[in-house]
C-alpha cells in the first residue's frame, strides 16, 4: 500500500495550529475534523465518522494541552489524551488505516541533556502523564502507528490554548516593561509547518511503523527562544532571564531535547535549524 496523491488522509483537530498545517501540506488529499465533527471521548462517535469517510490514514492532533488545566482537572485531561487517541487509534484499525498520533517531549523527566526514542518515559505532570498512557493505548489498539514526539509548536495558526511563545513574548514586550524568562529549560522549538512536511514525507517513504521524534534542529532555553524573538522583530524591551519555580501547579522537566534519531535510518532528512524556521514563521505572518 502506498501514499500517495490518492490516498485519504483525515486529520482529527484540522482547526489547530499543526492540523492547519497538515491540512496545507496535505491538500486535496485531506478532509479535515474539528470537535464540531467528532467527539473523540465517546468511541461509537468516533468509530462512526472514522467508518464513513473511510480513510487510508488518520491523524489524530485533538488534546487538552493546557498543563494547569489538567493538573487541576486530570479526568477531562486523560479522558481526551489517553482514551480519545486508543478511541482514534481503535476506529483506524477497524476499517484498515494507518493512525498516526502526536506527543510529547514532556513524557520525559529531564534527567538527561538529550532523549532517544526508546528511553523510557517518566513524566513529571499530569499532562505528560496522559501523553504518555496515550501512547500505549494507541500501541494496544493499532499495530499500524506512527507515535510523532516533538515540542515548543510555534507556527502561523494561533492554538486554542492562546498565542504561541513568540506571539505572547511580542505582546509581553508591546507592555514596555522587563519580560522575564526561564532559562534552564531547554527543548527544540518546532515549526509545526515543518513538522507537519515532515510526517507526509514519513508516510509517504513507508517508513517502518513506531515511535518517532521530529523536531526542528537545534537546541535553546525559552530564554534563548525569546532572544532570537526579539533579534528578529528588533524590539528594544529588556530581557531578563530567571529560573524556573518548583512551586508551580505542573513541573516541567528541565532538559527535553528530542534526538531524531530513527528518521535518519528511514532516509528521511532533519528539519532545518529552529532560528531559520523562526525567520520564516515570522515572514509569512506578516
Amino acid at each position: 500500500m502506498t501514499y500517495k496523491d490518492n490516498k485519504k488522509i483525515l486529520i482529527i483537530g484540522s482547526d489547530g495550529q499543526l492540523g492547519y498545517d497538515l491540512m496545507r501540506v496535505f491538500g486535496k488529499q485531506a478532509v479535515g475534523l474539528t470537535h464540531k465533527d467528532i467527539e473523540i471521548a465517546d468511541f461509537e462517535h468516533t468509530r462512526k465518522v472514522v467508518k464513513e469517510n473511510n480513510p487510508d490514514v488518520v491523524i489524530n492532533t485533538a488534546a487538552i494541552v493546557k498543563l494547569e488545566s489538567c493538573e487541576t482537572e486530570p479526568r477531562a485531561c486523560f479522558t481526551v489524551n489517553a482514551v480519545g487517541a486508543y478511541h482514534v487509534a481503535k476506529a483506524t484499525a477497524e476499517v484498515g488505516a494507518v493512525i498516526i498520533s502526536i506527543s510529547t517531549d514532556y513524557v520525559f523527566d529531564g534527567s538527561k541533556k538529550e532523549f532517544l526514542e526508546e528511553d523510557v518515559v517518566n513524566p513529571l505532570n499530569v499532562y505528560g502523564a496522559s501523553k504518555a498512557a496515550g501512547e500505549n493505548l494507541v500501541k494496544i489498539a493499532n499495530n499500524k502507528y506512527y507515535i510523532i514526539r516533538s515540542s515548543s509548536f510555534f507556527g502561523f495558526k494561533i492554538p486554542h490554548k492562546g498565542l504561541d511563545f513568540p506571539r505572547r513574548i511580542l505582546d509581553l514586550a508591546s507592555k514596555e516593561e522587563p519580560v522575564e524568562v526561564v532559562d534552564d529549560q531547554i527543548s527544540s522549538p518546532t515549526y509545526t509547518k515543518d513538522l507537519a512536511a515532515q510526517i507526509k514525507e514519513l508516510i509517504d517513504r513507508e517508513a517502518p511503523y513506531g515511535i518517532y521524534h521530529i523536531t526542528n534542529s537545534g537546541i535553546a532555553s525559552w530564554y534563548q527562544f525569546a532572544k532570537e524573538v526579539f533579534e528578529i522583530k528588533k524590539v528594544k524591551a529588556k530581557l531578563i532571564s530567571t529560573k524556573s519555580d518548583f512551586n508551580v501547579k505542573a513541573k516541567r522537566p528541565l532538559n527535553s531535547v528530542l534526538i531524531n534519531s530513527k528518521l535518519k535510518t528511514a532516509g528521511v532528512s532533519p528539519l532545518r535549524n529552529w532560528k531559520d524556521a523562526l525567520r520564516e514563521y515570522f515572514e509569512e505572518l506578516k
